[in-house]
């Protein structure tokens, strides 16, 4: 857990987010996650663990940092995992954006990758299954999905906060696109009441919340496009900050802030709150913030 937390930890109540702010985002991540109690909370020895990652992009600001990654999984390893698969295709040229992809090459080299499913990907049944309907979805109808977010022990979500033209914001809740086929991304835009209807999409993405909550989720806030989203290039910012928690609802709402973005304007955050999938007013939680 660290020094930093075990104190804070004995003597108030466990954090609901814990936010991280220094010039070192490995470092960052291990205080963020040792805030919540250590991985050790999360993984035990042997288990399977699926991370989902948003590193399909090229611009900085537009991926989340790799370093952010490699502490996840040195600590997901040394929490015992025995497996760790990357549930979105990582291409071997993310790594290369790291000083420390050389330190850790070998351990990196310890977790396998879905590789079929990286953008656009295509449905394959030893890959994707289908789905008919999520019970409690509102609007998300059937769909292809990963099987293995099915068979894994242990689901870590690590998204990067920045901006997305059609949704404001794309944080947790809507990085779990990344567990489906092109084809059933597209029904998010096509089968509302108008293409690329606001209230539709947001609704869809909250729904897709329902397939497999994330045990953990991580947000890379150090460094965020906040114009021009997804990819960019665009304007951008550097809160510095790496935010653990598990709630997506406030997750997004929480970091939506920290990248200068209002919460009330991410329409998903309303539907994913009203979908029981987490609170809406971060305020009422315990937070903890630290600056390194």
């Amino acid at each position: 857990m660290g020094l930093l937390f075990a104190g804070l930890i004995a003597s108030a109540e466990k954090p609901d987010i814990v936010s991280v702010k220094g010039p070192d985002a490995f470092v960052s991540t291990q205080h963020a996650v040792g805030g919540l109690g250590g991985m050790e909370q999360f993984v035990r020895p042997g288990n399977t663990v699926g991370i989902l990652v948003n590193s399909g992009f090229r611009e900085k600001g537009a991926y989340v940092d790799p370093d952010v990654v490699i502490a996840a999984i040195k600590m997901a390893f040394e929490a015992g995992a025995d497996d760790i698969v990357f549930l979105q295709h990582i291409v071997p040229e993310y790594w290369e954006r790291t000083e420390l992809e050389p330190q850790y090459r070998e351990m990196i080299a310890r977790t396998r990758t879905i590789e079929i499913n990286q953008f656009p990907s295509e449905f394959h049944e030893d890959y994707f299954m289908q789905i008919e309907h999520l019970e409690g979805a509102l609007a998300l109808g059937e769909m292809e999905v990963v099987k293995e977010i099915f068979e894994i022990d242990v689901f870590i979500n690590i998204p990067i906060a920045k901006n997305h033209t059609l949704t404001t914001l794309t944080n947790s809740m809507k990085n779990l696109m990344g567990l489906k086929t092109r084809a059933s991304n597209v029904k998010f835009h096509l089968d509302g009441p108008d293409r690329n209807d606001p209230d539709y999409l947001a609704q869809s993405i909250a729904d897709l919340n329902l397939l497999r909550p994330a045990d953990l989720i991580i947000s890379d806030v150090t460094y965020s496009i906040i114009t021009n989203g997804p990819s960019g290039p665009g304007e951008t910012v550097a809160p510095g900050k790496v935010v653990a928690g598990i709630d997506p609802v406030a997750m997004d709402a929480y970091c939506a802030e920290l990248i200068g973005f209002f919460a009330e304007d991410v329409l998903s955050v309303e539907k994913g709150y009203l979908l029981g999938l987490g609170e809406k007013d971060y305020q009422k939680l315990t937070i903890v913030e630290v600056e390194l």
